[in-house]
């Protein structure tokens, strides 16, 4: 090959000082008495003892950093289901009293204000508690995400 027709810059020192490619022997170095292998040897490497392990859960990782707020949830569910089992109760007793009282008046006896007052009070306070029940648990639950998978 002839000599380049570009003039010589410090790009071109830089390349000429580079080092060659992996394999490709320096010029001016030492021949070794053995030829080098091609791949690095793959000796086994030895294992680590216990107390340089670090704790890696692998695969299940997602799921233990989220099981204590999967049982808060459960928790909070199951507590949400006991309160409108009772609310249901008591949405039953009032009307359970209620029907006994207009029967009772129609019969020509006056009504108990006792009963009357424990009436009102069984649907103040079952009544709101199921409406908002109902509301978050059939109404404004959001379908389960599809195709979210935890790595």
């Amino acid at each position: 090959m002839g000599p380049s027709k570009r003039s010589a810059g410090p790009k071109d020192d830089i390349a000429a000082n580079a080092a060659p490619p992996h394999g490709t022997p320096l010029p001016n170095a030492p021949v070794p008495a053995t030829p080098l292998p091609a791949t690095p040897s793959m000796a086994p490497r030895p294992r680590a003892t216990s107390t340089q392990r670090v704790y890696s859960p692998g695969g299940c990782g997602c799921a233990l950093l989220m099981a204590p707020v999967v049982a808060a949830g459960i928790g909070l569910a199951a507590l949400s289901l006991g309160l409108a089992l009772l609310a249901l109760i008591a949405l039953i007793a009032a009307i359970v009293l209620t029907v006994r009282e207009i029967k009772r008046t129609r019969s020509g006896a006056g009504a108990r204000t006792g009963f009357v007052i424990a009436a009102t009070v069984l649907y103040v306070l079952s009544l709101p508690y199921l409406g908002l029940f109902s509301w978050f648990w059939f109404v404004e639950s959001e379908p389960p995400l599809k195709g979210v998978v935890c790595s």
